[in-house]
């Protein structure tokens, strides 16, 4: 266990989050809207390039009640590249870690410019090492993307890495074309690590309730970071707050991590439209106390939310059901953006929802119900159109 991790873990106790995202979570914002929640996190994998490959909620996750920062690594090329250029969305979304899911050719519209005139920062930690600055963001009704770049203040002196990078990690998993570790390269190169994350800050009143974060190096001091988020919120107008973090491993308390707080104001520039599916049959779940009620279904340029709303009093969460389109198995490419799993209405009303590339349904759905932990398919149901 590091020294950072010896320091925050008494706080752990307060907080029924998993294992896998409790280094994201605690290091990412000093203080959360809420705290509870449960949430099933897939770990961590390699693929056959060697990048680290973003954590998905696979479970329940309620949205309110927690904020869940994951943190994951996109290898997206290596290289340095040409002063003010950065790596965007785009970059980003077309890694290989999507390459089965590209971005719909119309949703690069909704990629916008972020100036220096159009962000302010709000708060900033004294002797803080590192510049953020917020570069390009990206929403639609129900997803939000902001890419913010750590650039260090001082060049030649710090390896800028992961927040949850270890010295052993190889290096090529923030992008750099080496065999050596981290330790090794900083080592090499008679640099100093230092650790940077970012994320969304005032996730309560944008309705976020978790994140994917991606990692790529432009140079050596200088990180790029992309913040994927469902949300709520439907407004067109949306002031977001990002909060920029630097620690490293001599650090002893929380109050010696550093942060830069910056806020925007971002435009939803997407159309949208909706969809009401209604069940044609029986809409109890079997086994369970769930009866299905609807299902909405918002299709915009980016993507193709489909929001299923269902009733349970039994007060039993672990017996809540998962729900995916019949034929897809949990995990398909499909389900590519944050934002899957349920959401308490009111009590013993939910809504399970699914953020799914774009995908054009019928005039009806069939949907699987099934339960995450057994992996037991509790049936299929079909929606009408309404």
């Amino acid at each position: 266990m590091s020294r950072f991790d010896e320091m925050i873990d008494g706080l752990r106790d307060d907080l029924e989050i998993p294992e896998n995202v409790w280094r994201g979570y605690v290091r990412t914002l000093e203080a959360l809207p809420e705290k509870g929640g449960r949430g099933n996190y897939g770990g961590r994998q390699k693929n056959k390039y060697g990048d680290r490959r973003k954590k998905k909620a696979a479970g329940v996750a309620v949205w309110k009640a927690a904020v869940l920062i994951v943190g994951s690594v996109t290898l997206l090329g290596t290289g340095v590249y040409a002063a003010e250029k950065y790596f965007g969305i785009l970059d980003f979304l077309g890694g290989i870690e999507n390459e089965s899911a590209k971005m719909p050719v119309e949703a690069e519209d909704l990629i916008v410019p972020v100036t220096e005139e159009e962000q302010k920062v709000e708060k900033v930690t004294e002797g803080m090492p590192v510049d953020f600055a917020v570069k390009e963001a990206m929403c639609d009704s129900d997803s939000i993307y902001v890419v913010l770049e750590a650039k260090a203040k001082e060049t030649g002196k710090y390896f800028l890495v992961p927040e949850d990078a270890i010295e052993e990690d190889p290096v090529r998993d923030c992008g750099i074309e080496s065999d050596m570790s981290i330790g090794e390269y900083a080592s090499s190169k008679n640099l100093e690590i230092k650790h940077v994350n970012a994320g969304i800050a005032n996730t309560d009143e944008l309705g976020i309730g978790a994140s994917a974060i991606y990692f790529q190096s432009v140079s050596d001091d200088v990180m790029d970071i992309m913040i994927e988020s469902g949300k709520t919120e439907k407004g067109k107008t949306l002031d977001v707050l990002c909060t920029g973090i630097f620690w490293d491993e001599t650090m002893e308390s929380m109050e010696d991590i550093m942060r830069t707080e910056i806020s925007f104001t971002l435009a939803d520039i997407s159309n949208s439209t909706a969809t009401a599916y209604v069940p044609s049959g029986s809409a109890e779940v079997p086994g369970t106390g769930a009866v299905i009620e609807r299902a909405e279904v918002t299709q915009t340029e980016l993507g193709t939310y489909l929001e299923i709303f269902y009733g349970d009093d039994s007060e039993d969460w672990s017996a809540l059901p998962c729900f995916r389109l019949a034929g897809d198995k949990a995990g398909a490419d499909r389900r590519i953006r944050m934002g899957s799993g349920t959401e308490l209405l009111q009590e013993g009303a939910y809504l399970w929802k699914l953020s799914l590339e774009k995908i054009e349904f019928g005039d009806s759905i069939v949907l699987e119900a099934y339960d995450e932990e057994t992996k037991e398919v509790y049936g299929t149901f079909e929606l009408i159109k309404k």
